[in-house]
């Protein structure tokens, strides 16, 4: 992970992708929707070339998201340029929720990205997606017994549509 340094806060993504991910938001709603993106990481930033959406199978999709095992698994190793993960937030801002930092180190240790999105809905223009992005950076913490355990965290990052 020593391209993440430096201008490493810049994440890039294509205006088709970024649309991509808003439409799936959108077709989801009122549930939340999630998917991945692939891309690279280099010095400059990372670079996001596709979305690729997950089911949601959360027990309550309203307010939580839960990839689909399946789908996820065949993400995982598949897909070399798996770069991180993209979430919706249908009724609120784009920015990490209690539960997303609580799920985060179950596919944290995979991806270098955190995306948010959240509708914008004004009336005198289309529909629209608020996105946010962050980086997962990992740190280590001690436990009880003294031991370092992984710890996440995300780290908001600048979004440089292309």
């Amino acid at each position: 992970m020593a391209a993440l340094h430096g201008q490493q806060n810049r994440l890039y993504i294509p205006h088709s992708v970024e649309q991509e991910m808003s439409k799936h938001m959108f077709a989801s709603l009122p549930m939340e929707a999630c998917g991945v993106v692939l891309g690279e990481a280099a010095a400059g930033g990372i670079r996001i070339s596709r979305f690729q959406p997950i089911r949601n199978v959360a027990p309550d999709p309203l307010h939580h998201f839960s990839l689909e095992d399946a789908e996820w698994i065949r993400c995982v190793f598949n897909e070399p340029q798996l770069i991180g993960l993209f979430h919706s937030h249908p009724r609120t801002a784009p920015v990490p929720s209690i539960e997303d930092l609580r799920s985060l180190p179950m596919f944290a240790g995979l991806l270098q990205a955190y995306l948010i999105g959240s509708p914008k809905l004004t009336p005198e223009t289309q529909p629209q997606m608020m996105l946010n992005a962050y980086q997962i950076h990992t740190g280590n913490d001690q436990s009880s017994e003294s031991k370092p355990i992984a710890a996440y965290n995300l780290y908001p990052a600048q979004l440089c549509v292309t």
